[in-house]
Parts: C-alpha cells; sequence; structure tokens
C-alpha cells in the first residue's frame, strides 16, 4: 500500500526575501565577546552549611527522625539549621550577544496526518540539492507537501523516495528534493501534524526544512517526511526553559535553568547523536521541552537574555548538563542511574545539616534505613514548601503506587512470567536508588508441561505456585526498572523514580495481592534538582552558586 500524506504551508505578507539558513535576530560582535574579561576558572566552593537559624521557604518545617524527639526548633531534630555562612562568590560572566554562527537544528516531532505550516508573511522555497531552484509564494498561500515512493528499511523505521511535491492551491510542482523554507518579513510559523489548521498550530521562529524521513524514532516522527526548525540558539532556549522550569520560579534559578539548557543543547550538538536524522536535537523530554514559541514568558525570556551565551564546561567540552525535576532530598551520581562515571555528576546531600534526613543517612544503609528515608516529607531543599506548596507538587517529593499482582504478570507476560510472584530490589546505588531489580514467577512456557497437580486445600496460592517451575527476570538501571510495568517513561504506570522501596501486600488470607512502592523524588535525580534550585535560589543563592553546588569542578564561561 503507498502512502499519500502530504504537508501543508500557510503564507501571508510579502517581504524582503532572506538567503536560505539565515536565523533571525541576535547580531554578534566578535571582537568585544574576545576582548571581554576571561571568564573561565572553577567555580568557588560554595561555603560550609554552619551557623544561623532556618529561614526563608524552609521555616517552619515539622516532622522528626525516626526514634527522636520533639524540640522546640525549625527542624525538630534538636540541633538549629546551620544557615549558609555569606562568602563571596563572584558574579556570573558577561553575557554576550548570541552568535549568528550558533543555530540549532531541531527535529520537530510529528504525528502522522498532514504537515501544516503556516506563515503569517509569505515565503520563498529553495530546493537545497538543487541550489538553482526556488519558488516564491504569495501571501495566505497553503502549501501542500507530496511525496513518492515508501521504501522499507528495517523494522520501526522507514525510509522514503522522493521527488517530493509541492502543491500551492490548484498549481503542483514536482521534483524536489530537500524543501528549505525561509519566512519573509522575519515572520514566524504556525505548524500542525494532526490533521488540524496550522492556524492554530504550534509557532517557531527560524527557517524550516522539509525532507525525506531519516530518523528511526517512530514514536515521535510518525510521518514520512522530517520537518526540522533551523533557529539561533537563544530564540531556541526561549521557548525550552518555560516548558522545563515554571516562569514563577525565582529569577537565579531561571538563570541557572537558562545555563544548564543552553550547555545541554551544545552537549547534544557536539556529540553528534541526532546527526543521521538531519537534526542537532529532539524537541521531546529525551532532549528539552521544546513548544516553539507557544509558552515564552517575559520571565524566562529575561532569563535566557541575562545569560546568552553563557554555559559550563568541563575540560574544555560543553558539559551533559542533566536534571531533574525533583531528586527528593538526594542527589544521585550519573554511574547509579547510568553506567559509567562522570565527575562532574556526583551525589548531593540536598538537605539542612539539621534536617532528619541527616540522621537516617548516617552510618550503613539497608532497606529498612531507605524505607524511612522515602516514608515521610522530612526537610530539605527538594520539598515544595515556600516556592510551589501545592499537592501535585508534594507528590514529586514523596509519592506511593500500588501495583498488583495481575497488573505486574501483565507487565512481564512478554518476557515469558505468566504470574509474578515476588518483586525485589537486589542492590542499590549509594543515593539509593535501585540498581538491579529481580522480578519471579511462573515460568509461562514450562508450566505447560507441568501435569495439573491434584488440589490440596490446606495450601495458599502462592504456595501452590512455588510447586511450578519459576522464571526471573532482573532489571538493570534507571530507564529499565522505572519503566517496569508500563514499558514507557513518563507514561501514567512508570515509576515517577528509581529511589523506592517496595512491599508486597496479602489479603486477609495471606495471598499476595500486590506490591505497594513508596518513593522520592521525580525523574532520574542526577544533576541539578530544579525545584532545590528554586528553594537555594529563594534563599538568596546567585545561579552561579546554585550550578556549582550540582555540578562539581565545572567552568562557567562564554560558548563564544
Amino acid at each position: 500500500m503507498r502512502f499519500s500524506p502530504r504537508f501543508l504551508i500557510f503564507l501571508p505578507v510579502a517581504g524582503a526575501i532572506l538567503s536560505v539558513g539565515q536565523v533571525l535576530p541576535h547580531s554578534f560582535n566578535a571582537r568585544t565577546a574576545l576582548a571581554a574579561p576571561d571568564p573561565l576558572g572553577n567555580l568557588p566552593l560554595p561555603p560550609t552549611q554552619s551557623g544561623g537559624t532556618l529561614g526563608g521557604p524552609l521555616q517552619n518545617l515539622p516532622t522528626q527522625p525516626p526514634g527522636g524527639k520533639p524540640v522546640g526548633v525549625p527542624m525538630a531534630t534538636g540541633r538549629p539549621f546551620v544557615k549558609p555562612t555569606p562568602t563571596l562568590v563572584p558574579a556570573l560572566p558577561t553575557p554576550v550577544p548570541s552568535s549568528s554562527k550558533n543555530i540549532i537544528r531541531v527535529g520537530l516531532s510529528t504525528q502522522g496526518g498532514p504537515l501544516q505550516l503556516w506563515l503569517p508573511e509569505g515565503a520563498v522555497l529553495r530546493d537545497l540539492d538543487q541550489p538553482a531552484r526556488k519558488q516564491s509564494v504569495a501571501a495566505n498561500s497553503t502549501l501542500v507537501f507530496g511525496y513518492g515512493a515508501v521504501k522499507p528499511q528495517k523494522v520501526g523505521a522507514t525510509t522514503f523516495n522522493g521527488p517530493l511535491t509541492v502543491q500551492v492551491g490548484a498549481t503542483t510542482s514536482l521534483g524536489w528534493s530537500k524543501i528549505a523554507i525561509q519566512p519573509l518579513g522575519g515572520g514566524f510559523g504556525r505548524a500542525t501534524s494532526n490533521g488540524k489548521s496550522a492556524r492554530y498550530g504550534r509557532p517557531y521562529r527560524g527557517t524550516f526544512e522539509v525532507a525525506p524521513q531519516r530518523s528511526a524514532e517512530v514514536n515521535h516522527r510518525k510521518g514520512p517526511l522530517a520537518f526540522i526548525n533551523v533557529v539561533g540558539l537563544e530564540d531556541y532556549l526561549k521557548g525550552v526553559v518555560p516548558w522545563e522550569m515554571s516562569p514563577t520560579a525565582p529569577m537565579e534559578a531561571l538563570k541557572a535553568q537558562a545555563i544548564c539548557a543552553r550547555t545541554k543543547t551544545l552537549d547534544f550538538k557536539t556529540s553528534g547523536r541526532y546527526q543521521p536524522g538531519g537534526f542537532d536535537v529532539c524537541d521531546y523530554d529525551a532532549c528539552q521541552g521544546y513548544p516553539g514559541t507557544e509558552n515564552e514568558k517575559d520571565p524566562t525570556s529575561d532569563a535566557v537574555e541575562a545569560t546568552a551565551g553563557l554555559a559550563l564546561f568541563y575540560n574544555g567540552r560543553p558539559i551533559d548538563a542533566v536534571y531533574s525535576t525533583n531528586s527528593g532530598g538526594l542527589t544521585a551520581a550519573a554511574s547509579e542511574v547510568w553506567r559509567g562515571e562522570v565527575p562532574y555528576l556526583k551525589s548531593v546531600r540536598d538537605f539542612p545539616a539539621s534536617s532528619p534526613l541527616d540522621d537516617i543517612l548516617r552510618g550503613p544503609m539497608n532497606e529498612a534505613k531507605w524505607g524511612q528515608f522515602v516514608a515521610q516529607p522530612y526537610p530539605s531543599y527538594a520539598r515544595p514548601d515556600g516556592v510551589s506548596k501545592t499537592a501535585y507538587e508534594s507528590r514529586k517529593y514523596r509519592w506511593t503506587q500500588f501495583v498488583s499482582v495481575d497488573e505486574a504478570s501483565r507487565a512481564f507476560a512478554a518476557q515469558g512470567i505468566s504470574r509474578v510472584l515476588n518483586i525485589s530490589v537486589e542492590s542499590r546505588g549509594a543515593s539509593g536508588r535501585a540498581w538491579r531489580v529481580k522480578v519471579t514467577g511462573v515460568d509461562a512456557a514450562r508450566a505447560k508441561s507441568v501435569p495439573t497437580p491434584i488440589p490440596q486445600p490446606d495450601l495458599k496460592p502462592t504456595e501452590r505456585a512455588t510447586d511450578l517451575p519459576l522464571k526471573s527476570v532482573t532489571l538493570e538501571s534507571d530507564g529499565p526498572i522505572r519503566s517496569m510495568f508500563s514499558k514507557q517513561l513518563g507514561s501514567t504506570t512508570a515509576l515517577p523514580s528509581s529511589l523506592f522501596v517496595i512491599t508486597p501486600q496479602a489479603d486477609a488470607q495471606g495471598e499476595v495481592t500486590g506490591w505497594n512502592i513508596a518513593g522520592a523524588g521525580w525523574g532520574h535525580g542526577v544533576g541539578m534538582c530544579q525545584r532545590g534550585a528554586q528553594n537555594h535560589a529563594a534563599e538568596g543563592w546567585d545561579a552561579r552558586r546554585i550550578l556549582n553546588w550540582y555540578y562539581k569542578n565545572v567552568d562557567l564561561r562564554s560558548i563564544s
């Protein structure tokens, strides 16, 4: 069967023709940037937390450590909170204008329907593989893109052979290969790929490209044609930052987020991870959320502009500036979540010295102590007090989830387990993240050949099940563990984090009905804790100090 979806482009008011690939606004003066004071050098260590009383967003936090006694101090631990001793921390380096060379190619997700692009100021189309070919499109025109035959490539991926076609009204032009769309008049474009009008789609700055799809990410690029937004780095970040952190966050936290997002973008670009697909970064959470200009707000745009051109480096390269929503009060080292050490991504105890968490984490840890850690919303900088104290945010700090035997069994049916009998954490990282989880149940294949036993009424169903052949599946690292019941991170049944304890639940007859999972944090927990950054900012920390707290021995400098 031959596919025939098409791409639409809508264009309105003529203007000056811009060269293909030109990215709008943000001039850059290289001489000024090179002459600026050298902002290099290791960030200073943050001050130690000693002396003072609790203030700011962490005031009046109740609770006490297990076995502790109530004391009339804010943290109820018997010790006053250690407030950071003021020290001189160098200011951020002077931001520099974005270079026209600092452009980002964003692979936009497509949903399989006709791609529509509405451009309110007209456009010029050029074929990047046929330089002499170009076409001007009048205002308020609708372009429809077609494509040639489908060629299977491998399971889960498809390549598409050209040439492409471009339809404008009743006229169709043939033989296009790789199309660049340059909006006129410095305009923007609105795009959809779900069959709805592009007039109501997401707005994007910059230029666009349409070409045969080369990416195998079928969950996010379902259409036959790739759609790429070519945009200036700083404009791109103005779309990313409000998606990743609320514009209501303190400004220094927003600045820290902007620097992280810029650094992460540069890391993706230099690594070439998405280069086979023809772009630098994707537009969803595997990279960073990018809805174009849809969510832009003044505070986040101000944070981007205030830190323009600044990024974090280690040994001269942009770092992998990962961040997560909530660390649960204890960030993870990269080696606890993914394979391999990363020198600047270490575990950070993100709580005051007087928090009950300090008592819990003393000495060797075991399942019982990790159970204490996740049991209560003990005070830490990851707790949403004072910044966004809502039930929704609170459940990102401490959470519970119940998984029934039937749900677990359905999740592991593909691995050959017909009924799950036991789930256990076999090993953990130093921050408590589960590294190895073992799931044991009835071996579906071998159980079919076992004769049906004579019922024994005095045995519980689980005891009878153990007479059947068993099979175990071992899961390792953050992603497989968090998605073990859903097969996809981010789904409603995925575990919010891998910092959890799991306890079997039984009915009155002692039959296991499922497992209660109690956890802390939201996300992988590596790098900057976004909630922690906001609480630190509310306590008076600036962006540099926040970044130095979460990323060790890195340089903050201009990318110029």
